[in-house]
């Protein structure tokens, strides 16, 4: 059977734990950008993100005999698992930097510096430059949000998703998800102010 049709996310997941590869790839196809946007959110490198991908899908396949519709919906339990795969990784990541910096060595010549890498088309090379400073003082200024905040605040202002949404996703209240955005814009405002 094709698996393309107008069928809902737990429909989809319903067949897909009976053993439908068909189903279980419509899944992947319909979410893989979302998983993406929000593991690369998390730990702000696209890389990482990819990987991330990989894996929620891995945990995903094992794991769908154990989704409820009852619980949750099927997207907010994926991006459960997104978020709990990003912050593993982000975790592991700190771990690895740490280690590379307490062994690091500069080789023989020198640091990088910024005109090692190529420049990119110069076309309205202006404008594009002011859109990349502008998106790189936002990610920059998200970076030192607390990591609750940043997610709180990527999932409803990124992904669309509602209070009740994050709530679950990030294991809290409602009006937790209320506070926790309303305190990262405050602070990415004041960020982008200095």
């Amino acid at each position: 059977m094709k698996a393309d049709g107008p069928l809902s996310d737990e429909e989809l997941a319903k067949r897909a734990a009976e053993g439908s590869e068909a189903h279980f790839n419509a899944l992947v196809d319909r979410y893989t950008p979302l998983v993406y946007r929000t593991a690369l959110g998390i730990t702000g490198a696209a890389e990482e993100a990819e990987e991330i991908v990989q894996e929620t899908f891995i945990k995903l396949f094992r794991n769908l005999d154990r989704f409820s519709p009852e619980k949750a919906s099927f997207k907010t339990w994926l991006l459960t698992i997104t978020r709990n795969q990003s912050i593993n990784s982000l975790n592991s990541l700190k771990r690895k930097a740490a280690r590379f910096f307490s062994e690091a060595r500069v080789d023989e010549y020198g640091p990088a510096t910024e005109g090692d890498f190529p420049l990119s088309s110069q076309r309205d090379a202006e404008s594009v430059m002011t859109v990349k400073q502008e998106y790189a003082r936002v990610e920059k200024a998200l970076k030192h949000l607390p990591e609750r905040q940043r997610t709180a605040l990527r999932l409803r202002s990124i992904e669309n998703l509602s209070y009740g949404e994050i709530a679950h996703i990030m294991k809290t209240s409602t009006s937790s998800v209320e506070s926790l955005i309303f305190r990262a814009r405050r602070r990415l405002l004041e960020l982008l102010e200095d």
